[in-house]
Protein backbone atom coordinates (compact mmCIF):
# COMPACT_ATOMS: atom_id res chain seq x y z
CA UNK A 1 0.00 0.00 0.00
CA UNK A 2 1.28 3.46 -0.88
CA UNK A 3 0.60 6.45 1.31
CA UNK A 4 0.65 9.68 -0.71
CA UNK A 5 1.87 13.00 0.61
CA UNK A 6 -0.52 15.85 1.32
CA UNK A 7 0.72 17.63 -1.78
CA UNK A 8 0.10 14.60 -3.94
CA UNK A 9 -3.33 13.95 -2.46
CA UNK A 10 -4.49 17.35 -3.70
CA UNK A 11 -2.88 17.17 -7.14
CA UNK A 12 -4.84 18.04 -10.22
CA UNK A 13 -5.40 15.61 -13.07
CA UNK A 14 -3.28 15.44 -16.23
CA UNK A 15 -3.63 17.84 -19.09
CA UNK A 16 -6.16 16.87 -21.71
CA UNK A 17 -3.42 16.43 -24.30
CA UNK A 18 -1.67 13.71 -22.27
CA UNK A 19 -2.01 10.25 -23.89
CA UNK A 20 -3.59 8.78 -20.75
CA UNK A 21 -4.59 5.53 -22.42
CA UNK A 22 -0.97 4.89 -23.40
CA UNK A 23 0.18 5.54 -19.84
CA UNK A 24 -2.49 3.19 -18.51
CA UNK A 25 -1.40 0.47 -20.90
CA UNK A 26 2.26 0.85 -19.92
CA UNK A 27 1.42 0.66 -16.22
CA UNK A 28 -0.81 -2.36 -16.76
CA UNK A 29 1.95 -4.14 -18.65
CA UNK A 30 4.46 -3.35 -15.91
CA UNK A 31 2.12 -4.64 -13.23
CA UNK A 32 1.48 -7.85 -15.15
CA UNK A 33 5.10 -8.63 -16.03
CA UNK A 34 6.04 -10.49 -12.84
CA UNK A 35 8.86 -13.00 -13.13
CA UNK A 36 7.20 -15.39 -10.72
CA UNK A 37 10.17 -17.75 -10.58
CA UNK A 38 12.23 -15.03 -8.90
CA UNK A 39 9.71 -14.22 -6.18
CA UNK A 40 7.95 -16.11 -3.39
CA UNK A 41 4.46 -17.34 -4.32
CA UNK A 42 2.87 -15.07 -1.70
CA UNK A 43 4.51 -11.92 -3.11
CA UNK A 44 2.49 -8.75 -2.65
CA UNK A 45 1.51 -6.29 -5.34
CA UNK A 46 4.39 -4.88 -7.38
CA UNK A 47 6.15 -1.62 -6.65
CA UNK A 48 6.01 0.60 -9.73
CA UNK A 49 8.91 2.89 -10.67
CA UNK A 50 7.81 5.03 -13.60
CA UNK A 51 9.31 7.56 -15.96
CA UNK A 52 10.38 8.26 -19.51
CA UNK A 53 13.49 7.80 -21.59
CA UNK A 54 14.60 9.01 -25.00
CA UNK A 55 14.07 5.96 -27.18
CA UNK A 56 13.85 8.28 -30.16
CA UNK A 57 14.99 11.81 -30.94
CA UNK A 58 18.31 13.58 -30.57
CA UNK A 59 19.16 12.02 -27.19
CA UNK A 60 18.30 8.39 -28.01
CA UNK A 61 21.88 7.04 -27.68
CA UNK A 62 22.24 8.17 -24.09
CA UNK A 63 18.60 7.46 -23.28
CA UNK A 64 19.03 3.84 -24.34
CA UNK A 65 22.07 3.39 -22.10
CA UNK A 66 20.31 4.98 -19.13
CA UNK A 67 17.29 2.72 -19.58
CA UNK A 68 19.53 -0.33 -19.76
CA UNK A 69 20.93 0.67 -16.37
CA UNK A 70 17.39 1.00 -14.99
CA UNK A 71 16.36 -2.41 -16.32
CA UNK A 72 19.42 -4.26 -15.08
CA UNK A 73 19.00 -2.84 -11.57
CA UNK A 74 15.33 -3.84 -11.47
CA UNK A 75 16.22 -7.32 -12.72
CA UNK A 76 18.81 -7.75 -9.98
CA UNK A 77 16.42 -6.40 -7.34
CA UNK A 78 13.84 -9.01 -8.29
CA UNK A 79 16.42 -11.80 -8.32
CA UNK A 80 16.97 -11.07 -4.64
CA UNK A 81 13.24 -11.06 -3.84
CA UNK A 82 12.32 -7.49 -4.69
CA UNK A 83 11.86 -4.98 -1.89
CA UNK A 84 10.58 -6.60 1.28
CA UNK A 85 9.20 -9.46 -0.80
CA UNK A 86 7.43 -7.23 -3.30
CA UNK A 87 8.44 -7.35 -6.98
CA UNK A 88 9.63 -4.14 -8.58
CA UNK A 89 8.32 -3.14 -11.98
CA UNK A 90 9.67 -0.46 -14.32
CA UNK A 91 7.15 1.48 -16.42
CA UNK A 92 8.99 3.49 -19.08
CA UNK A 93 7.67 5.49 -22.02
CA UNK A 94 9.44 7.15 -24.91
CA UNK A 95 9.47 10.94 -24.59
CA UNK A 96 11.04 11.40 -28.03
CA UNK A 97 13.70 13.66 -26.44
CA UNK A 98 10.91 16.25 -26.22
CA UNK A 99 10.57 18.23 -22.94
CA UNK A 100 6.91 19.03 -23.56
CA UNK A 101 5.98 15.42 -24.23
CA UNK A 102 7.85 14.29 -21.12
CA UNK A 103 6.07 16.84 -18.93
CA UNK A 104 2.69 15.61 -20.15
CA UNK A 105 3.59 11.97 -19.54
CA UNK A 106 4.94 12.65 -16.04
CA UNK A 107 1.75 14.54 -15.24
CA UNK A 108 -0.20 11.39 -16.04
CA UNK A 109 2.21 9.17 -14.13
CA UNK A 110 2.01 11.35 -11.03
CA UNK A 111 -1.77 11.14 -11.17
CA UNK A 112 -1.79 7.34 -11.40
CA UNK A 113 -2.51 5.62 -8.09
CA UNK A 114 -0.43 2.60 -9.12
CA UNK A 115 2.83 4.59 -9.50
CA UNK A 116 4.96 4.62 -6.35
CA UNK A 117 7.96 6.77 -7.34
CA UNK A 118 9.26 8.62 -10.37
CA UNK A 119 12.61 8.16 -12.04
CA UNK A 120 13.94 11.00 -14.15
CA UNK A 121 14.37 11.20 -17.93
CA UNK A 122 17.60 11.71 -19.85
CA UNK A 123 19.12 15.20 -20.23
CA UNK A 124 18.85 18.49 -18.41
CA UNK A 125 16.46 19.98 -20.97
CA UNK A 126 13.89 17.22 -20.52
CA UNK A 127 14.39 17.00 -16.75
CA UNK A 128 13.87 20.74 -16.38
CA UNK A 129 10.38 20.29 -17.84
CA UNK A 130 9.62 17.31 -15.58
CA UNK A 131 10.86 18.50 -12.16
CA UNK A 132 7.99 21.04 -11.76
CA UNK A 133 5.52 18.15 -12.15
CA UNK A 134 7.11 16.27 -9.26
CA UNK A 135 7.27 19.43 -7.16
CA UNK A 136 3.65 20.38 -7.87
CA UNK A 137 2.25 16.93 -7.16
CA UNK A 138 4.47 16.00 -4.21
CA UNK A 139 5.93 12.93 -5.91
CA UNK A 140 9.53 11.78 -5.14
CA UNK A 141 11.80 11.91 -8.19
CA UNK A 142 15.44 10.93 -8.72
CA UNK A 143 16.96 12.76 -11.71
CA UNK A 144 19.58 10.30 -12.92
CA UNK A 145 21.15 12.32 -15.72
CA UNK A 146 20.54 16.04 -15.38
CA UNK A 147 23.56 18.16 -14.52
CA UNK A 148 22.50 21.76 -15.20
CA UNK A 149 22.68 23.66 -11.91
CA UNK A 150 19.88 25.99 -12.97
CA UNK A 151 17.29 23.26 -12.37
CA UNK A 152 18.01 23.35 -8.62
CA UNK A 153 19.99 26.50 -7.82
CA UNK A 154 17.88 28.90 -5.75
CA UNK A 155 14.69 26.92 -6.47
CA UNK A 156 14.09 25.47 -2.97
CA UNK A 157 13.17 22.06 -4.38
CA UNK A 158 11.40 19.65 -2.03
CA UNK A 159 10.69 16.53 -4.08
CA UNK A 160 13.41 16.17 -6.73
CA UNK A 161 17.05 15.17 -6.21
CA UNK A 162 20.00 15.33 -8.60
CA UNK A 163 22.52 12.50 -9.13
CA UNK A 164 24.87 14.25 -11.58
CA UNK A 165 27.28 16.97 -10.60
CA UNK A 166 27.34 20.53 -11.90
CA UNK A 167 27.38 20.82 -15.71
CA UNK A 168 29.73 23.79 -15.47
CA UNK A 169 32.44 21.31 -14.44
CA UNK A 170 32.00 19.13 -17.53
CA UNK A 171 34.45 20.87 -19.85
CA UNK A 172 36.28 23.12 -17.40
CA UNK A 173 38.84 20.43 -16.62
CA UNK A 174 39.70 20.14 -20.31
CA UNK A 175 40.49 23.87 -20.33
CA UNK A 176 42.87 23.41 -17.39
CA UNK A 177 44.58 20.47 -19.11
CA UNK A 178 44.91 22.41 -22.38
CA UNK A 179 46.41 25.43 -20.61
CA UNK A 180 49.01 23.21 -18.98
CA UNK A 181 49.90 21.79 -22.40
CA UNK A 182 50.53 25.24 -23.84
CA UNK A 183 47.18 26.16 -25.40
CA UNK A 184 46.47 29.86 -25.73
CA UNK A 185 43.24 30.03 -27.74
CA UNK A 186 39.85 28.30 -27.46
CA UNK A 187 37.03 27.67 -29.96
CA UNK A 188 33.76 26.91 -28.19
CA UNK A 189 30.71 25.54 -30.06
CA UNK A 190 27.63 24.25 -28.27
CA UNK A 191 24.01 23.21 -28.69
CA UNK A 192 21.52 25.89 -27.67
CA UNK A 193 19.81 23.86 -24.92
CA UNK A 194 19.95 23.77 -21.14
CA UNK A 195 22.86 21.41 -20.41
CA UNK A 196 25.27 22.57 -23.16
CA UNK A 197 24.59 26.20 -22.23
CA UNK A 198 25.62 25.43 -18.64
CA UNK A 199 28.74 23.57 -19.80
CA UNK A 200 29.66 26.50 -22.05
CA UNK A 201 29.43 28.90 -19.09
CA UNK A 202 31.95 26.71 -17.31
CA UNK A 203 34.32 26.91 -20.29
CA UNK A 204 34.19 30.70 -20.34
CA UNK A 205 34.92 30.92 -16.62
CA UNK A 206 37.78 28.39 -16.84
CA UNK A 207 39.31 30.11 -19.86
CA UNK A 208 39.31 33.41 -17.98
CA UNK A 209 40.95 31.81 -14.94
CA UNK A 210 43.60 30.09 -17.04
CA UNK A 211 44.36 33.13 -19.19
CA UNK A 212 43.18 31.58 -22.49
CA UNK A 213 41.60 33.67 -25.24
CA UNK A 214 38.17 32.64 -26.50
CA UNK A 215 38.44 33.19 -30.26
CA UNK A 216 35.11 31.52 -31.08
CA UNK A 217 31.96 31.24 -28.96
CA UNK A 218 29.02 30.04 -31.02
CA UNK A 219 25.73 28.30 -30.23
CA UNK A 220 23.78 26.25 -32.77
CA UNK A 221 20.11 25.16 -32.77
CA UNK A 222 19.22 21.71 -31.47
CA UNK A 223 19.75 19.14 -34.21
CA UNK A 224 20.89 21.74 -36.73
CA UNK A 225 24.66 22.03 -36.31
CA UNK A 226 26.70 22.49 -39.47
CA UNK A 227 29.60 20.52 -38.07
CA UNK A 228 31.83 20.95 -41.12
CA UNK A 229 31.38 24.73 -41.26
CA UNK A 230 31.90 25.21 -37.51
CA UNK A 231 35.01 23.04 -37.59
CA UNK A 232 36.40 24.93 -40.58
CA UNK A 233 35.89 28.21 -38.72
CA UNK A 234 37.76 26.91 -35.67
CA UNK A 235 40.55 25.72 -37.96
CA UNK A 236 40.81 29.08 -39.71
CA UNK A 237 41.05 30.78 -36.32
CA UNK A 238 43.86 28.34 -35.44
CA UNK A 239 42.23 27.52 -32.11
CA UNK A 240 44.46 25.34 -29.95
CA UNK A 241 41.50 23.88 -28.01
CA UNK A 242 38.29 22.97 -29.86
CA UNK A 243 35.48 21.88 -27.55
CA UNK A 244 31.81 21.93 -26.63
CA UNK A 245 29.05 20.07 -28.47
CA UNK A 246 25.75 18.80 -27.13
CA UNK A 247 25.15 15.05 -27.09
CA UNK A 248 26.70 11.97 -28.69
CA UNK A 249 25.67 12.66 -32.32
CA UNK A 250 27.42 16.05 -32.17
CA UNK A 251 30.54 14.61 -30.53
CA UNK A 252 30.76 12.00 -33.29
CA UNK A 253 30.14 14.53 -36.06
CA UNK A 254 32.64 17.10 -34.75
CA UNK A 255 35.33 14.46 -34.23
CA UNK A 256 34.88 13.17 -37.77
CA UNK A 257 34.81 16.72 -39.15
CA UNK A 258 38.14 17.49 -37.45
CA UNK A 259 39.65 14.39 -39.07
CA UNK A 260 38.17 15.13 -42.50
CA UNK A 261 39.26 18.77 -42.40
CA UNK A 262 42.84 17.89 -41.46
CA UNK A 263 42.46 20.29 -38.56
CA UNK A 264 44.98 19.50 -35.80
CA UNK A 265 44.10 21.41 -32.65
CA UNK A 266 46.25 20.67 -29.66
CA UNK A 267 43.24 19.08 -27.96
CA UNK A 268 39.52 18.49 -28.54
CA UNK A 269 36.89 17.80 -25.89
CA UNK A 270 33.17 17.06 -26.20
CA UNK A 271 30.61 17.26 -23.42
CA UNK A 272 28.80 13.94 -24.10
CA UNK A 273 29.94 11.00 -26.21
CA UNK A 274 33.65 10.44 -25.56
CA UNK A 275 32.82 9.25 -22.05
CA UNK A 276 31.07 6.17 -23.45
CA UNK A 277 32.98 2.94 -24.07
CA UNK A 278 31.95 2.65 -27.73
CA UNK A 279 33.14 6.09 -28.84
CA UNK A 280 36.14 4.79 -30.88
CA UNK A 281 33.79 2.37 -32.65
CA UNK A 282 31.65 5.29 -33.75
CA UNK A 283 34.44 7.51 -35.12
CA UNK A 284 37.38 5.18 -35.72
CA UNK A 285 40.55 4.70 -33.71
CA UNK A 286 42.57 7.37 -35.50
CA UNK A 287 39.92 10.08 -35.05
CA UNK A 288 39.26 9.19 -31.40
CA UNK A 289 42.92 9.27 -30.35
CA UNK A 290 43.57 11.98 -27.72
CA UNK A 291 39.92 13.16 -27.68
CA UNK A 292 38.88 14.22 -24.17
CA UNK A 293 35.53 13.43 -22.63
CA UNK A 294 34.21 13.56 -19.11
CA UNK A 295 32.32 11.31 -16.74
CA UNK A 296 31.61 10.88 -13.04
CA UNK A 297 32.25 7.13 -13.41
CA UNK A 298 34.63 4.90 -15.36
CA UNK A 299 34.97 1.13 -15.32
CA UNK A 300 38.29 1.30 -13.44
CA UNK A 301 36.68 2.95 -10.40
CA UNK A 302 36.02 0.77 -7.37
CA UNK A 303 32.48 1.75 -6.46
CA UNK A 304 29.75 -0.16 -4.68
CA UNK A 305 26.05 0.38 -4.07
CA UNK A 306 23.17 -1.43 -2.38
CA UNK A 307 22.73 -3.81 -5.33
CA UNK A 308 26.21 -4.40 -6.72
CA UNK A 309 29.85 -3.52 -6.79
CA UNK A 310 31.29 -1.86 -9.87
CA UNK A 311 32.80 -5.17 -10.97
CA UNK A 312 29.50 -7.05 -10.62
CA UNK A 313 27.59 -4.30 -12.40
CA UNK A 314 30.02 -4.39 -15.33
CA UNK A 315 29.92 -8.17 -15.58
CA UNK A 316 26.12 -8.31 -15.53
CA UNK A 317 25.82 -5.44 -18.01
CA UNK A 318 28.26 -7.14 -20.39
CA UNK A 319 26.29 -10.39 -20.12
CA UNK A 320 22.98 -8.63 -20.74
CA UNK A 321 23.94 -6.22 -23.51
CA UNK A 322 27.21 -7.45 -24.95
CA UNK A 323 29.09 -4.23 -24.33
CA UNK A 324 30.96 -2.35 -21.61
CA UNK A 325 28.80 0.14 -19.68
CA UNK A 326 29.53 3.84 -19.59
CA UNK A 327 28.53 6.38 -16.98
CA UNK A 328 25.01 6.85 -18.38
CA UNK A 329 24.24 3.19 -17.66
CA UNK A 330 25.90 3.45 -14.24
CA UNK A 331 23.75 6.49 -13.44
CA UNK A 332 20.59 4.64 -14.46
CA UNK A 333 21.57 1.67 -12.29
CA UNK A 334 22.46 3.95 -9.38
CA UNK A 335 19.14 5.81 -9.58
CA UNK A 336 17.26 2.55 -9.03
CA UNK A 337 19.61 1.71 -6.15
CA UNK A 338 18.76 5.04 -4.50
CA UNK A 339 15.04 4.60 -4.95
CA UNK A 340 15.07 1.02 -3.69
CA UNK A 341 16.86 2.12 -0.50
CA UNK A 342 14.42 4.99 0.03
CA UNK A 343 11.40 2.75 -0.53
CA UNK A 344 12.78 0.13 1.86
CA UNK A 345 13.37 2.83 4.48
CA UNK A 346 9.76 3.99 4.13
CA UNK A 347 8.37 0.44 4.41
CA UNK A 348 10.45 -0.12 7.55
CA UNK A 349 9.40 3.17 9.16
CA UNK A 350 5.74 3.36 8.16
CA UNK A 351 4.70 0.01 6.68
CA UNK A 352 3.80 1.86 3.47
CA UNK A 353 5.49 3.62 0.58
CA UNK A 354 4.94 7.05 2.01
CA UNK A 355 5.86 9.83 -0.41
CA UNK A 356 7.18 12.20 2.27
CA UNK A 357 9.26 9.48 3.96
CA UNK A 358 10.79 8.41 0.64
CA UNK A 359 11.53 12.06 -0.13
CA UNK A 360 13.09 12.72 3.28
CA UNK A 361 15.42 9.74 2.86
CA UNK A 362 16.58 10.94 -0.56
CA UNK A 363 17.28 14.45 0.70
CA UNK A 364 19.00 13.47 3.95
CA UNK A 365 21.10 10.40 3.10
CA UNK A 366 24.78 10.41 2.19
CA UNK A 367 25.58 7.12 0.54
CA UNK A 368 27.22 5.48 -2.44
CA UNK A 369 25.79 3.83 -5.50
CA UNK A 370 27.54 2.15 -8.41
CA UNK A 371 27.88 5.66 -9.88
CA UNK A 372 29.78 6.91 -6.83
CA UNK A 373 29.05 9.17 -3.83
CA UNK A 374 25.54 10.58 -3.45
CA UNK A 375 24.46 13.43 -1.24
CA UNK A 376 22.36 16.52 -1.96
CA UNK A 377 21.80 19.92 -0.39
CA UNK A 378 19.09 19.39 2.27
CA UNK A 379 15.54 20.69 2.21
CA UNK A 380 15.23 24.22 3.52
CA UNK A 381 18.26 25.57 1.69
CA UNK A 382 17.94 27.51 -1.59
CA UNK A 383 19.81 24.86 -3.62
CA UNK A 384 18.00 21.91 -2.02
CA UNK A 385 18.23 18.71 -4.04
CA UNK A 386 21.40 19.64 -5.95
CA UNK A 387 24.26 17.15 -5.93
CA UNK A 388 27.20 18.01 -3.65
CA UNK A 389 29.43 14.89 -3.46
CA UNK A 390 30.00 13.43 -6.94
CA UNK A 391 33.29 14.34 -8.69
CA UNK A 392 33.62 14.94 -12.44
CA UNK A 393 36.56 13.22 -14.18
CA UNK A 394 38.28 14.22 -17.42
CA UNK A 395 38.95 11.17 -19.60
CA UNK A 396 41.04 10.76 -22.71
CA UNK A 397 41.31 8.08 -25.38
CA UNK A 398 44.95 7.02 -25.49
CA UNK A 399 47.02 4.34 -27.24
CA UNK A 400 46.82 0.97 -25.50
CA UNK A 401 50.11 -0.29 -26.96
CA UNK A 402 48.34 -2.91 -29.08
CA UNK A 403 46.99 -0.79 -31.91
CA UNK A 404 43.82 0.21 -30.11
CA UNK A 405 42.72 2.81 -27.58
CA UNK A 406 42.01 2.79 -23.88
CA UNK A 407 40.15 5.35 -21.79
CA UNK A 408 42.31 6.90 -19.07
CA UNK A 409 41.59 9.54 -16.43
CA UNK A 410 43.83 12.59 -16.91
CA UNK A 411 42.23 15.11 -14.51
CA UNK A 412 41.83 15.98 -11.66
CA UNK A 413 45.37 15.23 -10.58
CA UNK A 414 44.35 13.17 -7.55
CA UNK A 415 42.51 10.67 -9.79
CA UNK A 416 44.77 10.81 -12.85
CA UNK A 417 45.88 7.52 -14.37
CA UNK A 418 48.07 9.04 -17.11
CA UNK A 419 49.48 12.26 -18.53
CA UNK A 420 47.48 13.74 -21.43
CA UNK A 421 48.41 13.05 -25.03
CA UNK A 422 48.28 15.97 -27.48
CA UNK A 423 48.25 16.41 -31.25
Amino acid sequence: MRKPSTARATRTGPAASTPATIVTAVLAAATASCDEGLLPPHAASPIIIAGTTSETGSRRVEGLNMARGFRLAVEMLNESGGIDGRPVRLALQDDGSDPGAAARIYGDLAAADSVDVLIGPYSSAVTEAVVPVAERTGMPLVAALASSPEIWAGRNRQWSVQMMNNARDNLAGAVVVAAREGAETVALVYEDSRFPISAAAGVRAAAAREGLTLVMDEAYPVGEADHAALTARARDLEAHLFLGGGYTPDAVAFTMAVAADRYSPLLTSWSVGPGEADFPDRVGVAAARCVIGNAPWVHTLDTSGPLASSATFQRRYQEAYGTTPGYTAAAGFGAVELLSDAIRASLTATGTIDDATVRDHLFSTSTETVLGPFGVVPIGEPDAGSQRLLVRLQLQWQDDGQGGLVQRVIYPDAAAEADPCVN
